[in-house]
């Protein structure tokens, strides 16, 4: 009840702090204060509650959260900002990497998905050889990471 309690207070100081921010009217952090803001805060909040009671569930909400919500913020300044899927994708194999540091669960998830997002970042669209090699076997990818996914669930064994 403890932990529960440190997280509804880090969310209530952050959306305090948002809404004290936007009656303020400061124009520098103007911009800022907008829904990708809330998803920050309530990552940060998460991260918060995760350092303070080693909770690996918070922990990687608290990364992937965070992590949107500074996508969604830099999208629309930098021009050379990555895709959606390819942040997604990567925030969620950091997410995976972060936890397995933490609770030794999501190695090989983290791995792949963090592979595959970097793959597509750097090499899908700037070296024509790479493309031209894997060009069918990305049409395959939905498919290798299903089975992958199916082979965790029902026959890998602990």
């Amino acid at each position: 009840m403890k932990q529960q309690s440190k997280f509804s207070g880090f969310i209530l100081i952050g959306i305090g702090l948002f809404f004290f921010a936007i009656q303020m009217n400061i124009e520098m952090i103007q911009p800022y204060l907008t829904w990708p803001t809330l998803i920050l805060i309530i990552g940060l909040a998460l991260l918060m509650q995760a350092g303070s009671g080693k909770d690996p569930a918070s922990l990687f909400s608290g990364v992937f959260l965070t992590g949107l919500g500074i996508h969604f913020h830099a999208v629309s300044k930098i021009p050379s900002w990555p895709e959606p899927l390819q942040m997604i994708t990567l925030l969620t194999g950091i997410a995976f990497l972060i936890q397995y540091k933490k609770a030794k669960e999501g190695l090989i998830p983290g791995l792949l998905l963090t592979s595959l997002s970097l793959w597509l970042i750097f090499f899908n669209h700037n070296t024509p050889s790479v493309e031209n090699i894997f060009a069918k076997a990305e049409n395959f990818w939905p498919i290798i990471l299903m089975v992958l996914g199916a082979y965790f669930i029902f026959f890998k064994k602990k």
